[in-house]
């Protein structure tokens, strides 16, 4: 998955094009104050050999404002992520989306508490 300023959708319509162009699935939306965060994901991917020998996962978050895509973001994780802890298939995945979810809230409350929501919007 790359996002450049070619391929980022700038609509709702667009995002679910590109989730379904790039292999993602749609895991699900939340509030943020008057903010939309939207999170999908890849399949295991081992497309990647060098930097992730034992494959990895794609998490991404987009954050709408007004209806217009405003940022979006992917994080990998290693395919062996918490493997120590014993964790479902399941646990790890709820994990990188919590993960996931986490890193948008703190990039929206840092833009409000920067005002740059106030200087967009």
């Amino acid at each position: 998955m790359r996002f450049t300023r070619k391929n980022m959708p700038r609509s709702r319509l667009e995002l679910d094009q590109f989730v379904h162009a790039n292999g993602l699935n749609p895991v699900g939306e939340w509030k943020h104050g008057d903010k939309s965060i939207f999170i999908a994901e890849t399949d295991f991917e081992n497309d990647k050999p060098i930097e992730y020998p034992t494959g990895y996962y794609q998490v991404a978050w987009f954050v709408f404002a007004n209806d217009k895509l405003d940022v979006g973001r992917g994080i990998d994780f290693d395919g062996l992520h918490d493997m120590m802890q014993g964790w479902t298939f399941e646990a790890k995945r709820q994990a990188r989306i919590n993960t996931a979810l986490e890193d948008a809230r703190k990039w929206l409350d840092q833009s409000d508490e920067t005002g740059r929501f106030d200087e967009i919007h």
